[in-house]
């Protein structure tokens, strides 16, 4: 399941603060974290962090690798990674920041914010098991870091978005969001197109479009995933799954939480007590707001 961060002490008398799907990317046009001022709202909000006193886990999809230059990222974001090392946050690799996942613990990355970098991983919290996780690695279709549909789709609104010369409609919203019906009918002739190469070859899976998207990309895939998270949680025996990916805040029972995103309109986050109390917050207009979602499987 991976390591364990932190002492006793420190699990005991901290909170935890989780954030996840940031998708920061060079500052370029297909960068959503360099538009509508996110930038700024989220040194704001790693002061309010330091200010509580917080551990902060990052759950993955840190960086936008599907729509941006790796090193550009890297170079272009260091002052944030010195300001993430120096409060020592622990970041758990996503499906859109995958290219990572094999230089953990390789020491290839000599950055020190690397250092805290992991798969999945436990702690104990007020007397329960607490999995973090991203929350693709249960996802068949996303969880080997090979480049699929999902990819393919972000490359394509990335094209867009270097046209336009931002990810902002000038309507208002995302250029993204606002393409994935256009680009689902592309997937589709393009995926019928292949199957139909394939009749002669009955050893081949039907390849199925919906599937290889992420949750984010194709709504409707949510309610498989949280199925997906509840057969993991029983067949490693923790009690409780806090993850990102889908990009829906939220619980469902006792034994799930999603810490949202910080792409769209909205910037969400997670509070965990040393009791092991969870409590779902809003980061808006510079300052935190209770945001307590009955479902992250409705939102």
């Amino acid at each position: 399941m991976g390591v364990v961060f932190g002492d006793i002490m420190t699990q005991e008398q901290k909170n935890i603060i989780v954030v996840s799907d940031l998708h920061i990317g060079d500052g370029g046009p297909r960068d959503n974290f360099a538009a509508d001022g996110k930038e700024n709202q989220f040194s704001l909000f790693l002061d309010y962090v330091q200010q509580q006193q917080a551990e902060l886990f990052i759950l993955g999809d840190l960086f936008e690798f599907w729509q941006s230059n790796i090193g550009r990222t890297l170079v272009r974001r260091m002052p944030l990674l010195d300001r993430l090392a120096r409060m020592q946050a622990v970041y758990v690799v996503g499906n859109h920041d995958a290219d990572l996942e094999d230089l953990i613990g390789t020491g290839f990355l000599a950055h020190p914010f690397f250092e805290r970098m992991s798969r999945p991983f436990t702690r104990q919290i007020g007397g329960r098991t607490f999995c973090f996780m991203h929350g693709h690695e249960v996802d068949p279709f996303n969880r080997d870091g090979t480049p699929r549909w999902g990819r393919i789709m972000a490359i394509l609104c990335g094209i867009i978005e270097d046209r336009k010369g931002s990810p902002l409609l000038s309507a208002g919203g995302f250029t993204e969001k606002s393409l994935l019906s256009v680009s689902r009918t592309f997937m589709w002739l393009w995926n019928n197109s292949v199957n139909w190469f394939e009749k002669g070859r009955p050893d081949e899976p039907y390849h199925s479009v919906a599937e290889s998207l992420t949750p984010a990309q194709e709504p409707s895939r949510v309610k498989g995933i949280l199925s997906l998270y509840q057969k993991d949680r029983r067949q490693k025996g923790y009690d409780v799954l806090v993850a990102g990916h889908t990009h829906r805040v939220g619980r469902v029972g006792d034994w799930y939480a999603n810490s949202g995103c910080w792409v769209g309109l909205r910037n969400h986050f997670l509070t965990i007590t040393p009791g092991g109390d969870i409590h779902i917050g809003e980061w808006k207009n510079g300052r935190p707001a209770l945001c307590e979602q009955a479902s992250a499987g409705m939102q």
